[in-house]
Order: C-alpha cells, then sequence, then structure tokens
C-alpha cells in the first residue's frame, strides 16, 4: 500500500513539473521583450550606449541557454523520477502489466526527447539566434519540425502519465471496495454464528 502511495506521489511530482516547465520555457521565451519594453534607469543607459539591437540578442541568448539548461537539467531528473516510478509500480500494483506499459512509454518518450530531440534542437536553437539572415531562414523550418517532435512526444508522456493516474486511483478505490466487501461477508458470517451460553 506504502509503494502504491509512493508511486503516485512520484507520478504527480513528474507530471506536475513537466506543466512547470514548460510555463517556465514559455515565460523564458518573451523574457529579453519584456526587459526592453519597460527598462529601469542602469538599463537605459546600458541600451543607449549599446544599441537596442545587440542588447536584446544577448537578453535573447541568455535567456535561451538558462532555458537550455533548465531543460537538460530536467531531462535528467527524468530518468531518475521514471526508474524510482517503474520500481515502485513493479512492487505496487502486484506486477500489473497495465501500469508498468505506462510508464514504459513515458520513459520511452523521454529517451527520445533527450537523445534525440533536444542535442539537435540546442545547435540549431543556437544557430538561429546569432546566425545570419540566410542561414536563419535555411534552419527555421528544422526548428519548428524539431519544436513539433518535441511537443508531440511531451504530449505523449503527459497523456500516458494522466492515464497512469487513473489506472493508480481506480485500483486503489477497486481495492478499498473489494475490502469492505470482504469486511461485509465476514461480518456477516460472523453474526450468523450461534453465540455460547
Amino acid at each position: 500500500m506504502h509503494t502504491r502511495r509512493i508511486a503516485t506521489f512520484l507520478l504527480g511530482v513528474w507530471l506536475g513539473c513537466s506543466v512547470f516547465m514548460a510555463f517556465v520555457v514559455l515565460e523564458n521565451l518573451h523574457s529579453a521583450s519584456l526587459v526592453i519594453a519597460a527598462p529601469v534607469d542602469p538599463v537605459s543607459r546600458i541600451l543607449s550606449t549599446l544599441g537596442q539591437d545587440q542588447v536584446e540578442q544577448l537578453l535573447r541568448h541568455h535567456a535561451a541557454q538558462q532555458t537550455r539548461n533548465l531543460l537538460d537539467l530536467w531531462g535528467r531528473a527524468q530518468f531518475a523520477l521514471g526508474l524510482s516510478l517503474g520500481i515502485c509500480l513493479y512492487f505496487a500494483t502486484q506486477k500489473r502489466v497495465v501500469s508498468l506499459v505506462l510508464c514504459a512509454i513515458m520513459l520511452a518518450a523521454q529517451i527520445f526527447q533527450f537523445f534525440a530531440v533536444m542535442p539537435e534542437l540546442s545547435f540549431r536553437w543556437r544557430e538561429a539566434e546569432f546566425g545570419q539572415n540566410q542561414a536563419v531562414a535555411a534552419g527555421t523550418m528544422q526548428l519548428l519540425v524539431l519544436c513539433q517532435m518535441l511537443l508531440i512526444s511531451e504530449g505523449l508522456k503527459l497523456v500516458a502519465g494522466c492515464i497512469l493516474a487513473s489506472y493508480l486511483f481506480a485500483f486503489r478505490a477497486s481495492r478499498r471496495r473489494a475490502g469492505q466487501t470482504r469486511a461485509d461477508a465476514e461480518a456477516e458470517i460472523g453474526s450468523g454464528l450461534p453465540t455460547r451460553g
């Protein structure tokens, strides 16, 4: 029972942090524009000295680099979460195949993201930040395709995680109903026994 609760907790952490990281990535994408749009006085002096385009490019690069570092750390953490979740599911659900398959789908999506999509995406992303116009135009389509692959694999991971969460809650409810039914049956049998005088 405790193993199932740990598995549910790990799954909740995995799904919750995935949603939070998506929010962080989206916020980082336009953080440079927010700084440029309403600069404080020291930033205004830097803008007037270096030029708005140069400062904005540097801020975008900084935000993108921070996002890449966070995604890399989160990707590594997901392996630990996925393996821990798989071990807990193995012992928590009497080796039910459905829960293990769903966990394996989530891990497979993460492996695909981390080893196939993210290295190429990071390279194309840096290229688009400082490349010339022709290079940027040539790499834009590849960058968009990689982003779509990342979103699809992330969506698959979240859908599998939600199905797994529903399965764990349904499994817990069925176990609770089975326990109540068994207790009721034992109570009926106990009440039917003749009492000794």
